[in-house]
Order: structure tokens, then C-alpha cells, then sequence
């Protein structure tokens, strides 16, 4: 029942998008990091929680400007491997944030570390500083308490960030994995068709997908710290386009004629399309997915066998 065409078919298929969409991943971090998008993010949000972003009268970022420029933020910017300079800082912890804004009030305000000067000097008028007042208040001018409330302020806000940094680096992703499909011919209508009626092709990309998990260890992405290094970015593209070369060399699909098979463009622009929405989900879906496929394959492959051994001879006619 698992051992069939179909099986094989989805596997193969998966193995493809599976092995693919680490090269998309590795291209979607690397250019993340050279637009030094999580950074950029970050700073997003921080000046979302300290700006005005209705009410541009009022000395509306004062309060981000002067955090940004802070050494506690600043200097946590490592140089990027690109151009040498240093990126913004790609991550805050909330304690340091915490910290970093009450320092800032205290030396902003000349508070001498008393939380009635801090809230009678805030600006009222000023939606983001009117909201630091009302936590002053609800924490009762108590500064380990009111430190606590920005953690929590920070962190909620932080979870909103994540949301927009992956919606950014999923249409990356996208652009990246419709580059691949078209440039490398990854048609998915087309590997389907070809893995249906060449049974031979599909039986070799079973096995080589069977292997490839067998050596899997979570690759899906360059370590953070292996960006810092060009030479070990390039060994790490390197070794994903050898893997590449077992699926170029079972699967043989070659460009539409545009004479003979101008009809089939068509299925190739969707085929492509749907190659790109693939690649663009993340080889850690299509990983834990192929090895389910591959158990449940092996599973009735092995259920088949124990049948095969158990049955009784048949009786031979004389």
C-alpha cells in the first residue's frame, strides 16, 4: 500500500524542494545580513516604542534619538563582512534595553535617579512619553518596578518585530527561490510528469533522498557566526551545489522549444511558480516531512516482505 508510484513521486519531489531551499535559505541569510535587515528592524521597532507617530509637534524623537545614539546600543554592532563597517546591532536583550531607557531618562532630565522628576518632566502631550508617565504610575515611582514594566513593554514589542523581520526575509526568500526555479529549470509539473512515467528516475531519487536524510544534521542555515567568514560561506555554497549535482544528474528536463511546445511556457511559469512558493517554506518542513514520507515508505516496504516470508507456499498442480 506505502510502496507505490505516488509515494515516490511526492518524495522525489519533496527531496527537490528539500535540498533546494537550503541554497535558498543560505542566499536569503546572506543577503539579510548585507542589508543588515534584523538590525534594521530592530531599530524599527525601538524608535516605534520611543517616537510619536501621529504627533510630529511635540519633540517627537528625542527619546529614540538619544537611545540610539547610546554606546549601550550602538557598540553592539559587529563590523559586516562586506564593507567593514559596523552594522547596526541585530539584537537587544530586554534587561539592557530596561537599563539603557532609565539611565537615559535620568541623565535626559537631570532626575538624580528619582522617578518623580522623571514623570513630571516627561511630556504629556507626547503619546509614547504620556505612556511612560502612566507606567511610572502604575509601578508607583518604584524603579525596579517601573524597569520591570519596560522589559515587558519591550518584549511585547519585540514579539510584533519578529512578526515584520519574517514577513521581509519570506519575500526574500520568495525572490531568491523564483531565481533559482527559473534559472535552474525547476519545474514542479514537469519533475512530477517525469518522475510518473520514468519509474527508473523516481527509484533513484527515493534512494539518493534516502541517503541524504540518513547524513542530514539540521543544515537548514549558516550559522550566524559563519557569516562573519567568507571562505566558509563559499565552502558552505560549494558543498549544497555538490548535492545538488545527484538530483541534475537522475532528472534530465530541458527548457521548453518555444516552437514546438510554446503551449507548455504556460506550466512552466506555473511550474516555476509553485517552486519558488516551495523553496521559500524552509528546508526544516520539507526535511521532517521527507523522513516521515521515507518511514512510511520504509514501513510498508518491510510490512510487504514480513507478508511475503509468512505466507504459505502455494501448492504446485501435478
Amino acid at each position: 500500500m506505502f510502496n507505490n508510484p505516488a509515494i515516490d513521486i511526492a518524495i522525489g519531489l519533496i527531496f527537490i524542494y528539500a535540498l533546494y531551499s537550503l541554497i535558498t535559505t543560505t542566499f536569503t541569510e546572506l543577503i539579510n545580513s548585507w542589508l543588515n535587515l534584523r538590525g534594521k528592524v530592530l531599530r524599527t521597532g525601538i524608535k516605534r516604542m520611543l517616537d510619536d507617530q501621529e504627533n510630529k509637534t511635540v519633540n517627537s524623537e528625542i527619546l529614540s534619538q538619544t537611545f540610539l545614539a547610546r554606546p549601550e546600543y550602538k557598540y553592539l554592532g559587529k563590523k559586516s563582512m562586506f564593507t567593514g563597517k559596523s552594522k547596526l546591532p541585530s539584537y537587544l536583550k530586554p534587561k539592557t534595553f530596561a537599563k539603557t531607557l532609565l539611565s537615559m531618562l535620568d541623565e535626559l532630565f537631570d532626575s538624580k535617579k528619582n522617578m518623580s522628576v522623571i514623570k513630571n518632566k516627561l511630556n504629556s502631550d507626547s503619546p509614547s512619553q504620556q505612556y511612560l508617565i502612566r507606567l511610572i504610575e502604575e509601578t508607583e515611582n518604584n524603579r525596579e518596578a517601573f524597569k520591570t514594566a519596560i522589559e515587558e513593554w519591550y518584549c511585547e514589542t519585540m514579539e510584533r518585530v519578529s512578526g515584520w523581520y519574517k514577513k521581509k526575509a519570506q519575500l526574500v526568500s520568495f525572490v531568491i527561490g523564483l531565481l533559482i526555479a527559473f534559472s535552474l529549470n525547476l519545474n514542479t509539473i514537469e519533475i512530477a510528469k517525469r518522475l510518473g512515467r520514468d519509474e527508473q528516475s523516481g527509484i533513484a531519487l527515493v534512494q539518493a533522498a534516502s541517503s541524504y536524510v540518513e547524513s542530514y544534521r539540521s543544515q537548514d542555515a549558516i550559522p550566524t557566526e559563519r557569516l562573519e567568514k567568507i571562505d566558509a560561506l563559499t565552502t558552505h555554497i560549494d558543498d549544497l551545489l555538490k548535492d545538488t549535482k545527484t538530483v541534475v544528474s537522475i532528472l534530465d528536463i530541458k527548457y521548453p522549444d518555444t516552437e514546438k511546445d510554446s503551449p507548455s511556457w504556460f506550466n512552466y511559469i506555473f511550474g516555476c511558480f509553485l517552486t519558488a512558493i516551495a523553496l521559500s517554506v524552509g528546508s526544516p518542513f520539507w526535511f521532517d516531512l521527507l523522513n516521515k514520507l521515507i518511514q512510511l515508505r520504509g514501513a510498508g516496504v518491510q510490512e510487504k516482505n514480513t507478508l511475503n516470508h509468512l505466507s504459505p507456499p502455494k501448492k504446485q498442480t501435478t
